[in-house]
């Protein structure tokens, strides 16, 4: 087989894989609201605020550092 034909081949199916995770993802998504909602627990505020809202800002990281109870502060006696 060519080296063409291989190279052709290969974009394809790099390109359908990248369709069929994101086809997956999507069914994922609405199958969670339609079983939300088919079993009475859907919250439809939560979910318009999830869905109207923009990026969320990032958590500040944890420190690696600390080690438990590094951030309590002690009371002097």
């Amino acid at each position: 087989m060519p080296v063409a034909g291989m190279a052709l081949i290969l974009g394809i199916d790099r390109f359908m894989s990248e369709c069929r995770a994101l086809t997956n993802f999507i069914g994922n998504a609405v199958a969670t609201i339609v079983v939300a909602r088919w079993e009475g627990e859907l919250d439809r505020d939560a979910l318009k605020a999830a869905l109207d809202g923009g990026p969320q800002p990032l958590a500040a990281p944890p420190n690696p550092a600390a080690g438990p109870g590094d951030d309590l502060v002690l009371a002097d006696d």
